[in-house]
């Protein structure tokens, strides 16, 4: 059999394995180096390709035996903890914002509520859905990455990605690692958008653009709805769809046109939202929530920008592969010129998302990792000597801090046995009608005893830390005595003599009603934090 017996599409598949992009006329394989892409037609994206599902593999074992000494612990992540209780009380009847009150989307409740409806008690669940976001997110990361690089940068940019979630707090299912998936899926539309409308690479390009178009908007609009800062990206990826247009031609009255149709479609998971809510008579629960709250939030200034500070010197090795990887990209404009603008404008979306909220927590960043994965691609396939130095600093501090900080994650927050502990101890306290009030501690500990809630702000955070004391929309001591004066059975307080940004209102209540009507059972600790446990006289 000789080459040209072999199928077009057989021969583009082989060639895309090694590193080639097109196929030239009359079917011969034209392979080009990683940074030369010169494909005469853009291939569609797959996620069930076969390069694909061996990417998706390897990005699953790697990231499921990076996280394996953590998986079923329920006290890994304060947060985490309360998405599953919301998602635990959606299955009894709860409504979030109404029954159960936080500001996050509806969609991250939805996918916690989901982890319960596996058998268990839902933390190994939403741990695994985790791993395989995580898993499918780095996979995409390799194909976007793939338009810059060769295989090996392209398989190490999202090998990158997976690595320094941990880094960012998002060792597990922080909210970041499920709203980047369908935020890459998104961006990859965006980023072929471009390179289509740089070159005749379709048959259409106008319908090609309003269909990618569609495709980037809704994903995005998923993503808001499991965090509402991604709009800012979603902004992003319309002005890089809108360039498109323009650089096809396309008049201000089509751009302005289209570009309403889009951002429509981006928010019509939110409309949806708030259409249900609004059928159950609760739409305004659900805009104080979703819209209102954040703006009494406060924040300490210095607190916060030590926490930027900690974020930007964590991207270092990101910042030296991005230095590098630019020297290596070809000067022509390009299929992997454009991608790498179009990147970097990702990036920089990516970075103000980060910024606009003011708080600057760590996990904030992690949507940041998958442009700067794309943009470091090409410094991880070269060979040059500056190539290397910045692929093994990039691969070797990532290794040593992933494990690192998530070692210390879950030395801080304990593990199942701290938990067990503390709800046999919890458990004998409590009843109908006198449910346990975790004022300082973890949320778990409200499954894990069955107990009711006193409040529908059951995230300790909301009542016992100054920054949320006006953006709950109610009276935050009223509701803390409204609490007390019902006697909860057990009462859970932080023993350590320095909580977290204290409420120092609310805590006044709640130690003037311990010290005459509770006494001290014993103190609880949950890894290396101490609480102490009181319970009715």
């Amino acid at each position: 059999m000789t080459v040209s017996n072999i199928s077009s599409r057989t021969r583009l598949s082989i060639a895309r394995w090694f590193g080639a992009t097109s196929i030239q006329a009359g079917g011969d394989v034209a392979l080009h180096g990683p940074f030369r892409p010169v494909a005469t037609a853009t291939p569609r994206p797959a996620l069930l390709d076969l390069p694909g599902l061996r990417s998706f593999g390897l990005f699953l074992l790697i990231t499921l035996a990076m996280r394996a000494p953590w998986l079923g612990d329920p006290l890994f992540h304060t947060d985490e903890q309360f998405y599953l209780l919301v998602g635990d009380r959606m299955w009894h009847g709860g409504l979030p914002y109404v029954d159960i009150w936080d500001r996050k989307p509806i969609g991250l409740f939805l996918i916690y509520g989901l982890a319960r409806a596996f058998p268990g008690d839902g933390v190994l669940a939403y741990q695994m859905m985790a791993i395989a976001a995580v898993a499918a997110t780095a996979t995409t990361i390799t194909r976007i990455a793939g338009r810059t690089a060769g295989p090996t940068g392209a398989r190490l940019a999202g090998f990158a990605y997976l690595l320094y979630l941990p880094v960012f707090n998002c060792g597990m299912g922080q909210a970041p690692v499920f709203f980047n998936l369908p935020m890459i899926l998104a961006a990859e539309q965006a980023l072929l958008a471009v390179t289509e409308a740089g070159g005749q690479t379709v048959r259409d390009p106008s319908i090609a653009l309003l269909r990618r178009g569609f495709f980037a908007m809704i994903l995005a609009g998923l993503a808001i709805q499991i965090k509402t800062s991604v709009v800012v990206e979603g902004v992003g990826f319309g002005m890089l769809l809108l360039w498109s247009g323009w650089r096809l031609g396309w008049s201000p009255r089509q751009l302005a046109g289209v570009g309403a149709a889009w951002a429509a479609t981006a928010l019509l998971p939110m409309a949806l939202a708030l259409v249900v809510y609004a059928a159950l008579g609760a739409s305004d629960a659900f805009v104080a929530a979703n819209f209102l709250s954040i703006f009494g939030r406060s924040q300490d200034l210095g607190e916060g920008l030590l926490r930027l500070a900690k974020v930007m010197a964590a991207l270092i090795p990101f910042y030296i592969a991005l230095w590098r990887g630019r020297r290596v990209l070809p000067a022509p404009v390009g299929a992997a010129r454009l991608v790498h603008q179009a990147s970097t404008v990702w990036l920089v979306f990516a970075v103000i998302g980060l910024l606009l909220p003011g708080s600057w927590y760590d996990h904030y960043a992690a949507p940041m990792l998958m442009p700067l994965a794309i943009l470091a691609a090409p410094a991880l396939d070269g060979l040059r000597q500056g190539c290397r130095i910045a692929r093994a600093l990039l691969l070797i501090v990532g290794t040593a801090a992933s494990l690192g900080a998530t070692a210390a994650q879950a030395r801080k927050f304990g593990d199942s046995d701290d938990l067990a502990r503390a709800t046999a101890a919890i458990a004998p306290l409590i009843g109908p009608g006198h449910c346990l009030f975790v004022y300082e501690g973890d949320s778990a500990l409200y499954r894990s005893t069955g107990s009711c809630l006193p409040t529908r702000f059951t995230f300790p955070a909301h009542l016992s830390t100054r920054f949320e004391d006006h953006a709950l929309g109610t009276d935050s001591v009223g509701e803390v005595r409204r609490i007390m004066d019902n006697a909860p059975g057990a009462v859970v307080i932080d023993a350590s003599g320095d909580p977290y940004a204290p409420n120092l209102r609310t805590r006044a209540v709640v130690e003037a009603a311990l010290a005459s009507g509770y006494r001290r059972v014993m103190p609880l600790t949950m890894g290396t934090r101490r609480y102490d446990l009181y319970a009715r006289r």
